[in-house]
């Protein structure tokens, strides 16, 4: 187990749009990447990209938000559930649950209230949401921005522009590929945090992305799914998963050995993945991340075992822990040896600041 280097600031001093306390982001961060001075997170539970800026002191502040709704079609009302993000120029990359959600006992109800409750399984379309969104130079305040469509700095005479999987809900989309696979199709149905389907994690390798499943972990094995998106022909605003797989599939699945756990985040580096690994169940358990050499370049389908893949770090922990569940994981710094941020859902108060929370910094094996 490893004591982070150092703690970083993260400063949300505006509300996110339709989310009327903006302290609710810092407890909420599901999602992180990084593209120069700017560090963009998401919230799961709200419909926004949010965009911080490094200030001198080592922080980060100058908090932008953005309404996806304003940047992309969102397949219905509702939370999107961010849970992955990842950039490859020049295009933003973000991913929702894809998951059911069984529903919470409330402190208030009784035994007979909180039982019913249990049983109630939720799905909700927008969570099922692959799309990729613009980034543009901010020609005022530097850095990059958001746009639904812009003309190619690099070529002028094409348009880059927002587009998202095609399909709706949970039977279009990612989900309508995988409709018929052999390891996934029973838990289609599965709320997320009963092993269901779950995803939480994304990365980009030039056209190829990959998609990394807290559940279900199958006799142990972790899931990452990897797809190609293509533009749909008919609707520039459209995408589509190019055949990949050996017998026509739109996909192509890895499984890793990540001692029991599921996929929380995915981070490419250079030629290699980073996995960080977390309890599939909500219980009370480790965490870690893990280098899977040569992940981001694997041309086949493939299961992933000791010698392929290194557990690099053991995040803090102590038994019985009920907060700071790590959710994303981004590289810091481009030195050797490696350093990478993490962020954490429901937060220690130690952790919060004014307006804020901290993140921690830790050094892996490179």
């Amino acid at each position: 187990m490893s004591n982070p280097l150092f703690t970083v600031p993260l400063y949300f001093d505006r509300p996110a749009d339709g989310v009327g306390d903006p302290d609710r982001l810092r407890n909420g961060l599901s999602a992180i990447e990084r593209t120069g001075d700017n560090l963009w997170v998401a919230c799961d539970e709200t419909p926004t990209l949010e965009r911080l800026t490094l200030r001198p002191d080592g922080s980060f502040g100058e908090h932008r938000g953005y309404a996806l709704a304003e940047l992309i079609e969102i397949p219905a009302e509702g939370e999107v559930d961010v849970e992955g993000l990842a950039y490859a120029a020049p295009y933003l990359w973000v991913i929702g649950s894809h998951s059911r959600r069984r529903a919470k006992p409330s402190e208030d109800d009784d035994d007979a209230a909180a039982i019913r409750r249990i049983a109630e399984v939720e799905v909700d379309a927008s969570r099922y949401f692959l799309a990729r969104i613009p980034l543009i130079d901010d020609p005022e305040g530097g850095g990059l921005v958001p746009c639904r469509s812009a003309p190619d700095p690099r070529d002028p005479g094409r348009a880059l522009g927002a587009a998202r999987l095609r399909g709706k809900g949970a039977r279009g989309g990612l989900m309508g590929a995988l409709r018929d696979d052999e390891h996934l199709r029973r838990f289609h149905k599965i709320p997320g945090k009963d092993n269901g389907m779950d995803v939480e994690g994304l990365a980009v390798m030039g056209a190829r992305v990959f998609i990394g499943l807290r559940g279900p972990v199958l006799r142990g094995w972790a899931m990452v799914l990897e797809v190609e998106p293509v533009p749909d022909p008919k609707r520039p605003d459209r995408l589509r998963l190019r055949r990949i797989g050996a017998d026509g599939e739109r996909y192509r699945k890895h499984f890793l050995k990540l001692d029991g756990m599921g996929v929380r985040d995915l981070r490419r580096d250079g030629d290699d993945l980073l996995v960080l690994a977390g309890a599939t169940m909500p219980v009370s358990a480790p965490s870690a991340i893990y280098r899977w050499r040569g992940g981001a370049t694997v041309e086949r389908p493939s299961l992933v075992g000791d010698g392929e893949i290194e557990r690099v770090l053991d995040l803090p922990y102590r038994v019985g822990q009920r907060d700071d569940h790590p959710e994303g994981v981004v590289l810091f710094g481009a030195g050797k040896p490696r350093a990478v941020m993490v962020v954490y859902d429901s937060v220690e108060g130690r952790r919060l600041v004014r307006h804020g929370v901290r993140a921690d910094v830790f050094q892996i094996a490179g």
